[in-house]
């Protein structure tokens, strides 16, 4: 499209130049005097596009507690200085690291809790169990009514549902009590720490954020029209402005659909950072190199509107008919713009096209080639 815009500027400004000649001066009669250009195949060099990219983790979580509680023990980490600390911001975490936890005898009182309930369902499931046995057999001898009956199965299946929901809460608070100890879930790097000793938790609230930065997403936005000379798996130079040495990565996801404030696709380029010299939050710069190929040149200055369709694009092209030269106007396909020349479809290499007063031409009319 914008090919198209920009070609569509310059016609327009050599057509009005070519009317207002055309209107004080009648067209001569006789071959018009024009000159003339040798199409040729061109190539290009490979163009560079540059963007600036996001460096953001391979993983990145939230971690929580399970339940509520007073923190009563966070890791310790000995720092730079030498003394022992609270593990935080910066610290590397080997996964399965308990990171803290919380007063344990709170979550252990839940699981007493839970089991006395179990414990209390089953003893009145074996009441409920024997009375329904006892109703089986007096409901056999009819000395027992239907309704009576009724109501001791009925009492024997509820009390075995309250069986199960007190062996589920029983596992539940196992879990929590497992949970107590809040564990990293992977290796990687805290990125922040929001708790302290003594602080009361909730399971809505993040007591650290944990980073995995042993590969990192390197993101950045492109137009559609740079889509095509990106695909899965390529492989693309990064280049961080932090002074760290370039890196290769591969393309890795690619939006199927542009982001609504700026109209541009989201491309991730995943990379090894076993050395971990990237951090997340850095900025780096991404290069997509176009490949270099070769095309059907012509002068600019050869495109002429096509005569039955004004939105079309012609060039006249020299003939020789029984030793006269004929200008004869075909259609061409614009592919792209090049400084002064075009890239086309629809003409050969060899073949001859008026460069000079293609304006004023008309389908067929004779030519005389200045030299």
């Amino acid at each position: 499209m914008r090919t198209r815009n920009k070609l569509a500027a310059l016609l327009c400004i050599a057509t009005t130049l070519c009317g207002c000649h055309s209107e004080s001066k009648a067209r001569p009669r006789g071959p018009m005097a024009v000159r003339i250009a040798t199409v040729e195949v061109a190539e290009t060099s490979g163009e560079t596009l540059r963007y600036s990219a996001s460096i953001l983790p391979n993983a990145q979580v939230d971690l929580s507690f399970r339940s509520p509680g007073y923190v009563t023990n966070v890791a310790q980490v000995r720092g730079a200085d030498g003394r022992v600390r609270d593990i935080g911001a910066g610290d590397y975490a080997e996964q399965g690291l308990a990171l803290a936890h919380i007063r344990r005898e709170d979550v252990q009182n839940d699981v007493a809790q839970a089991r006395a309930e179990l414990d209390k369902a089953v003893a009145q499931h074996t009441k409920a169990d024997l009375d329904f046995q006892r109703a089986k057999a007096l409901y056999t001898e009819r000395s027992l009514t239907k309704p009576e009956y009724d109501e001791s199965e009925e009492a024997f299946h509820s009390t075995q549902a309250a069986i199960d929901n007190a062996r589920a809460a029983v596992r539940q608070a196992d879990l929590a009590l497992l949970d107590a100890d809040l564990k990293a879930p992977f290796a990687g790097y805290i990125l922040s720490r929001k708790i302290e000793l003594g602080t009361l938790v909730s399971p809505s609230a993040a007591a650290f954020t944990l980073a995995d930065i042993s590969r990192v997403k390197v993101t950045f936005g492109i137009p559609d029209y740079v889509l095509p000379r990106v695909h899965l798996g390529q492989e693309i130079r990064i280049e961080p402005e932090s002074g760290v040495r370039p890196l290769n990565g591969r393309v890795t996801s690619i939006s199927t659909a542009a982001d609504t404030r700026d109209r541009t696709f989201s491309v991730e380029v995943t990379v090894d950072n076993r050395d971990r010299h990237l951090k997340p939050g850095m900025i780096a710069s991404v290069n997509l190199v176009a490949p270099a190929h070769s095309f059907i040149s012509i002068p600019i200055s050869a495109i002429v509107p096509y005569a039955s369709e004004p939105e079309s694009f012609a060039v006249m092209v020299v003939e020789d008919r029984n030793g006269s030269l004929i200008a004869k106007s075909r259609k061409i396909q614009v592919r792209n713009v090049y400084d002064n020349s075009v890239a086309v479809e629809e003409v050969q290499p060899g073949e001859r096209v008026v460069s000079t007063g293609a304006q004023l031409l008309k389908d067929g009319d004779p030519v005389q080639v200045i030299p």
